[in-house]
């Protein structure tokens, strides 16, 4: 097999380089995790923190918080049930925009692609780092009062708050529960001794419980499978990873790895109006289509990778187009409108 030729191959390299004062099994485990050849539960969890970093640009601090002795790979999925739902739910606010059709296309929260977000997910909340402007990334989530809001239904503030300097906006989900904070802080810290703030948008609260409107919007979202919910709040655990051997980036803005066959991704029409983006289907069958970034091909490979991806995920290509397979459901990836 390629890796294992791969692997081969370097420990040789490094057993050579070392003048042979490296034993060869020595210089082939190095290799290995060089190479990603080795499982990853087999590594202490202090070992799956700085590997995790490489992926996601969280620093070690971050990581730290959502990797312990209990947690399943790099814990990109290993996660409630009720965050699994919330997270599913969100892709379908992040991976809309710019289209017109289907119930939550006009949430078009796309746009905060543009605050280049590093997300960090852990067991009991996902967090969102965004050093830039971590309120104005709330008020393109949040719901506020008014019969024009097009926020995620049932999404609430819980507090705004001040740690290490950086402000803090942390939200809570009323259907699932589950916790949002957008910080700027890049530790992503909990709130511990922080200042608490009032907000300074008239957002929803915990005091207030979900509206007609709402409650609409969230009958209209179709029957999400299990097996399809881990794909979807998959997409939103990888919105921002890039391949530590530098091979695929997932970025929705821009190519982190600043490849010139990519930049024809910013297309004249892409610049002028925005990238179109439709994520949408039903029980086991779900499309998603989109022009801009990142390429089809990244995406299946970050969904499937042997260290990064969903465990159990492969995917198949025909022409330009993968899917993506977890037991019976599917993910079609493609580039255009469809």
């Amino acid at each position: 097999m390629t890796l294992d030729r791969d692997i081969t191959t370097l420990a040789r390299r490094i057993r050579r380089e070392s003048g042979n004062a490296i034993p060869y099994q020595q210089a082939r485990l190095a290799a290995s995790r060089e190479l990603g050849g080795l499982p990853i539960h087999t590594m202490a969890p202090e070992d799956r923190v700085p590997l995790r970093v490489q992926y996601t640009g969280e620093i070690e601090a971050a990581a730290r918080s959502a990797i312990s002795s209990d947690t399943r790979g790099l814990g990109l999925d290993h996660c409630s049930d009720d965050q699994r739902a919330f997270r599913a739910l969100l892709a379908l606010a992040l991976f809309n925009g710019n289209v017109y059709t289907g119930p939550t296309a006009k949430w078009n929260y796309s746009v905060v692609a543009s605050y280049d977000p590093v997300m960090s997910p852990r067991r009991d909340q996902l967090v969102m780092v965004a050093e830039r402007a971590p309120e104005n990334v709330a008020t393109r989530l949040l719901a506020t009062k008014g019969a024009d809001s097009r926020g995620i239904p049932g999404l609430r503030h819980e507090v705004t708050y001040t740690c290490h300097g950086h402000r803090s906006v942390c939200l809570r989900h009323l259907p699932t529960g589950a916790v949002l904070t957008i910080t700027g802080d890049p530790a992503g810290c909990r709130r511990g001794n922080g200042r608490s703030h009032v907000p300074r948008h008239p957002y929803l609260t915990l005091d207030n419980d979900l509206t007609a409107q709402e409650r609409r919007a969230l009958a209209a979202v179709p029957p999400i499978s299990g097996e399809a919910t881990t794909l979807l709040a998959g997409l939103v655990s990888r919105y921002n990873l890039v391949d530590r051997r530098r091979r695929w980036a997932t970025s929705l803005d821009w190519d982190p790895l600043e490849r010139p066959g990519v930049e024809r991704r910013k297309e004249p029409e892409v610049v002028q109006h925005g990238a179109v983006r439709r994520l949408w289907g039903a029980g086991d069958s779900w499309d998603f289509r989109w022009t801009g970034y990142p390429e089809a091909r990244d995406l299946a490979l970050a969904l499937t990778h042997r260290e990064v991806g969903i465990k159990g995920a492969t995917f198949t290509r025909r022409g330009d187009a993968y899917r993506v397979v977890l037991g019976t459901t599917s993910l079609d990836l493609c580039d255009g409108k469809g």
